[in-house]
């Protein structure tokens, strides 16, 4: 998966210096870079190209839970594989965690800087986990409403993937890769200069969509 710069920053590509995670975040992150190393004797490196190798090492795991449990033990593999997709994320996209130790790890999220996006990876990761989709946690691309039918037409006019495909980091990562792009597009056509999306914006947001 090539790296390439777009003109506008929701698409492909950093501004500047990475900045640090949360210290919870890299402490799952990294605590799943060491699990796969002593499972498959691979490295995780944090970019697009040593994601398979996560969707590999989930297939290997035994005794996989049906269900979606906050429970710490048998979430830590979800927290951990969640976190690592989201820290390849952020180093492929302006973004910033919205995470702490003492909130649920599956209300962690990351929010994009430079278009409107945010999404949940635990709770992605239990999807890839479980194979199916979870009726306790919200493991979509959450995207305003001015975008989201735009997006959304243009996601249906690809080729279906399979189920194998589907519940897997590496197909999540190309359908972000595609939305980011397509919002970057909306944003040049827009011809408005892009402007960081303030945190707020997002917590009005979810507010929203969270209310009866």
């Amino acid at each position: 998966m090539a790296r390439k710069r777009t003109g506008v920053r929701c698409g492909r590509g950093r501004a500047g210096r990475l900045a640090k995670a949360p210290a919870v975040v890299a402490q799952y992150a990294d605590g799943c870079v060491r699990a796969v190393h002593r499972s498959l004797g691979m490295a995780l490196e944090y970019d697009p190209e040593t994601i398979p190798l996560l969707d590999h090492y989930l297939t290997l795991l035994p005794d996989r839970p049906r269900l979606a449990t906050r429970d710490p033990v048998r979430g830590l593999v979800a927290t951990m594989a969640g976190v690592y997709f989201g820290e390849v994320v952020r180093r492929l996209f302006p973004s910033r965690w919205v995470a702490a130790e003492d909130v649920d790890p599956l209300e962690w999220r990351l929010e994009f800087e430079y278009c409107f996006l945010t999404f949940f990876p635990v709770a992605i990761a239990w999807e890839v986990i479980l194979r199916r989709d979870s009726p306790t946690c919200t493991a979509a691309y959450l995207l305003e409403e001015c975008t989201r039918e735009p997006i959304a037409e243009r996601l249906d006019r690809l080729p279906g993937a399979t189920i194998d495909d589907y519940y897997t980091f590496a197909q999540r990562l190309e359908t972000l890769v595609l939305t980011a792009g397509w919002l970057a597009e909306l944003v040049r056509q827009s011809a408005k200069k892009p402007a960081v999306v303030a945190p707020q914006r997002y917590v009005d947001f979810l507010e929203r969509t969270r209310t009866p």
